[in-house]
């Protein structure tokens, strides 16, 4: 290749880059610029810049979906509007059923539902009541809250086969254990029922509350899909009014301490909430106290803030003390509001800044103080109990 020619082409690249930083790092957010479309000369992509830097852009498509691009590949820059422009529910369910044309598709206020035939309506709206009991949930301990501004998606699929083949098309490692999951790339959670699973739990129309009842039975959910939607729903409403960032990096005992503490019912609903048996999770508090609280050791509650790998190394270990210490501080008004501190510290983070041990610990204490006095607070709370 001339010289000439491969300046000219650098020139074109800077120049590009060149314009999405003078266009985005003089604005409040990178979001403030409306809706653009860009090019990499191979493929282009539509939607709103979340996030930005010299070498990386991210993008929110008009799905809600995330698209991280390097700077330096994008070879065509174009602003459409002044506002973002997302697909409309009519037009984002076109879509999915051209995506998924042996699934019917089904709206909802808040969800769009991909399912098998005659059972995804009452799959939608069992995605919904979850949907505004999480928000319910949020809203009066305080959090702040916004609606997404794209419609959540789930995907329900008829076979554990179906299922295997999305999650590698969806680069996600499919085990014979896994029965759903939330991505934060594709803002979507999906998940498989084919009918045949028993719960492991009771059966749904004994263990759920009445309001769920109807849909589970209309739909024959199972009690583990139903667990399944429960906690995935979870994550995927907190990640999208504004809980948790999609961007940056959550401390992942904050994600599931949260998602475990809100599967039981009485503690998405206004029932019950006065018994402390319903508001227990059972599975969670039973293993932090009969199998991980006899051999904790002190300083266990600061391994598992500062760094995710313990949390991977001990899964039902760090599980259940997540569940155990958000419990905790959801029981005591002062410790709840610090949470609530705590989770707006770590959201408006850099999102594309590297969060290191000692950054994790710093945020945390600048919440809730000294984290060896919380734990032992934390420790006698729960032996009490």
């Amino acid at each position: 290749m001339q010289p000439s020619i491969l300046c000219g082409r650098l020139r074109a690249c800077l120049s590009i880059a060149a314009c999405l930083l003078a266009t985005f790092l003089t604005l409040p957010t990178a979001a403030a610029a409306g809706h653009i479309r860009v090019s990499d000369g191979k493929k282009g992509y539509e939607g709103k810049v979340v996030s930005l830097s010299r070498t990386k852009c991210s993008l929110q498509d008009r799905q809600g979906k995330l698209i991280h691009l390097d700077v330096k590949d994008l070879k065509t820059f174009e602003k459409v509007s002044t506002r973002y422009q997302p697909y409309s529910q009519s037009a984002f369910r076109q879509e999915l059923q051209k995506e998924f044309p042996a699934y019917e598709v089904v709206g909802a206020t808040h969800y769009l539902v991909v399912g098998p035939k005659g059972r995804a309506s009452a799959f939608a709206k069992l995605f919904d009541t979850i949907y505004r009991d999480v928000e319910q949930f949020y809203r009066v301990r305080g959090f702040r809250v916004q609606t997404p501004e794209v419609p959540l998606v789930a995907i329900v699929f008829g076979s554990q086969q179906e299922f295997v083949n999305y999650c590698v098309k969806d680069r996600v490692p499919p085990a014979p254990t896994l029965l759903g999951y939330y991505s934060l790339l594709s803002n979507r959670v999906a998940l498989f029922d084919d009918g045949r699973r028993i719960s492991h739990v009771e059966t749904p129309d004994t263990a759920w509350p009445k309001r769920y009842q109807s849909v589970l039975a209309a739909a024959g959910i199972s009690g583990d899909t139903a667990n399944t939607i429960i906690h995935e729903t979870t994550h995927q409403v907190g990640y999208n009014i504004g809980v948790h960032s999609r961007l940056g990096t959550t401390p992942l005992w904050l994600v599931e301490g949260l998602a475990t503490v809100l599967e039981p019912d009485a503690m998405r609903s206004t029932r019950g909430r006065n018994l402390l048996s319903e508001r227990l999770n059972p599975e969670r508090s039973h293993w932090f106290a009969q199998v991980h609280r006899p051999s904790r050791r002190n300083g266990n509650l600061a391994m598992l803030v500062a760094s995710d790998e313990y949390f991977h190394k001990n899964v039902l270990d760090s599980y259940s003390e997540s569940w155990a210490f958000t419990f905790f501080l959801l029981e005591n008004a002062a410790r709840r509001q610090q949470l609530v501190k705590y989770i707006q510290i770590v959201t408006a983070r850099d999102p594309q800044a590297a969060y290191s041990a000692r950054e994790r610990l710093q945020d945390f204490q600048k919440a809730f103080g000294d984290i060896s006095r919380l734990e032992v607070e934390f420790i006698r709370h729960m032996d009490r109990m």
